[in-house]
């Protein structure tokens, strides 16, 4: 009986016990119940999901040759969808954007609510399904702590940078969206709220990657107090794959929840990706929902210039700075409000990792999350590079218009807590603890008199048995470049960092730490 259950597991695919249960009672003649004993009683190669039960007690059954498979988490997904079940949505998220998240936006893509009662939270979404053996907390380079489907061990820093290069062209898109919203009249001017802000945005009493107040007349309620109550406008955004039909039912889940709730405004409801399947287009309308691409919101252009720029991302993360399609993309892009300031800063990190794998280590990584031992606090190391043996140099990027200056809270706020938190990090870490620490402050901006003398003054106070700090401003940077004697990256920095006419960076005590002495 094993043997004939493997048989249809292996030609139909992972199923519900009680589809195998069908099949035997079809195939054998058998009653129910005495197929039903049969499925329960297979051994073998035949393998049972522990800790999710189906309605009826019904086990997703498999061989275990499938397990991880694509045809496995198909199936499995559209079983717990077709069920209603709030682990299929977070699933069929995760698959839609290649079975990993950074573990801050799964609560935006699962479909579930932060706190309702009768709902499960992304947070026990994913224990459970953590505890089930589907899913797991893994660290990607470039995106941190990461939930994802499980599969085999360094499956994703395979793909670690297309992660980054999709999420980061996302973020342009979420910027785009923005500015769209505010030049309609459509978003409250300045109240409008991303995933890339400190506290995820929310309405009612769920994640998205975006959300705004809308004073527009069919938006507006009054209390009965004659308060105005806005209505909003909420967006998630996708950039990669076609949205398939499992890929849209989370955002559809999350949408219809929102509306049954009594006391949250009318909601405009926005998703956002390169393209649709058929069905999931057409379920989305159906649901009143707007499914829009960039090409529809911003013109072909645009979408155009941000598929272009997850390419050329994914290139400067292998060590290829095209200097002339950057360029064109701040060309294309610059038109976007805030664009600008995120593809300056984006590609002054990946110059910097260049120069330090050129400079001081192959062994690079780029926004490393330092945790503080046994605590909360974070920070991040743009880029790390590690010298087997000999130092640990951690840089802080901050790739701003030459003719802009830098706020003095940013290098005060890294010296006071981003650096001791890191310092702390890396004398507990196995392999950095007896290794030198070296933190270097990277900018293109100018800095005013005020930090200047902050940081002399924080740099004279720091025994050097501990660790050291550096500063390097425009020039300092420029003659790093020239001295790796890669012409892109040389190019790409005259192009972007530097003012029409030379810097003048003496201000008497600047002692920038030169390439030589790494």
């Amino acid at each position: 009986m094993t043997k004939l259950i493997e048989t249809y597991l292996k030609n139909d695919g992972p199923a519900l016990s009680s589809d195998v249960a069908a099949y035997l009672v079809d195939q054998l003649g058998i009653t129910p119940a005495t197929a039903r004993q049969r499925v329960s009683r297979a051994s073998g190669d035949v393998k049972r999901l522990g800790g999710i039960v189906f309605p009826h007690r019904s086990r997703f059954l498999y061989l275990q040759g499938q397990f991880g498979s694509p045809w496995y988490w198909d199936r499995l997904g559209r079983a717990l969808i077709d069920t209603n079940s709030a682990y299929g949505f977070a699933i069929a998220a995760l698959r839609q954007r290649g079975g990993i998240v950074p573990a801050r936006e799964f609560q935006i893509v699962s479909g579930a609510p932060m706190k309702l009662q009768k709902h499960l939270s992304p947070s026990t979404i994913f224990t459970r399904l953590q505890e089930a053996g589907l899913l797991e907390q893994v660290i990607v380079p470039g995106s941190g702590e990461c939930i994802a489907l499980i599969q085999s061990e360094g499956h994703y820093e395979f793909g670690a940078d297309n992660i980054q290069a999709r999420r980061i062209t996302e973020n342009i898109l979420l910027a785009a969206v923005k500015d769209w919203l505010k030049k309609m009249g459509i978003a409250s001017y300045g109240k409008v709220a991303l995933r890339t802000d400190d506290e995820i945005p929310q309405v009612g009493t769920f994640a998205w990657d975006l959300t705004a107040p809308c004073y527009l007349g069919p938006m507006v309620r009054k209390s009965a107090e004659g308060k105005v109550k806005p209505g909003f406008v909420v967006c998630d955004v996708h950039l990669g794959d076609k949205m398939t039909r499992d890929g849209v039912e989370p955002f559809i889940r999350k949408c219809l929840t929102l509306r049954s709730l009594q006391k949250v405004g009318p909601c405009m409801q926005i998703f956002v990706a390169d393209s649709y399947s058929k069905d999931a287009f057409q379920l989305l309308k159906k649901n009143g929902i707007m499914p829009a691409t960039p090409a529809t919101m911003f013109g072909q252009e645009i979408a155009e210039a941000l598929r272009e720029l997850t390419i050329a991302l994914q290139l400067a993360a292998v060590s290829v700075i095209d200097a002339d399609r950057f360029e064109a993309l701040f060309n294309a892009l610059g038109k976007i409000e805030g664009a600008a300031i995120q593809l300056r800063g984006t590609l002054f990190e990946f110059m910097a990792a260049e120069i330090a794998r050129k400079l001081i280590s192959p062994s690079v990584t780029m926004n490393r999350i330092f945790k503080e031992p046994g605590g909360k606090a974070k920070a991040e190391g743009d880029v790390v590079a590690v010298k087997p043996g000999q130092a640990v140099t951690v840089i802080e990027c901050k790739g701003w218009s030459p003719r802009a200056e830098l706020p003095d809270e940013y290098l005060k706020r890294w010296l006071q807590i981003s650096v001791p938190l890191m310092y702390k990090e890396i004398r507990a870490h196995p392999d950095w603890k007896d290794l030198d620490a070296i933190f270097e402050f990277w900018t293109t901006a100018t800095l005013s008199p005020e930090s200047l003398l902050f940081f002399a003054n924080a740099k004279a106070k720091i025994k050097p048995s501990r660790y050291s700090i550096g500063l390097r401003l425009g020039n300092d940077v420029r003659n790093l470049c020239e001295a790796t004697r890669d012409g892109s990256l040389i190019t790409a920095f005259d192009k972007h960092y530097t003012k029409p006419e030379k810097y003048n960076l003496d201000w008497g005590g600047h002692d920038p730490m030169v390439f030589e002495g790494y």
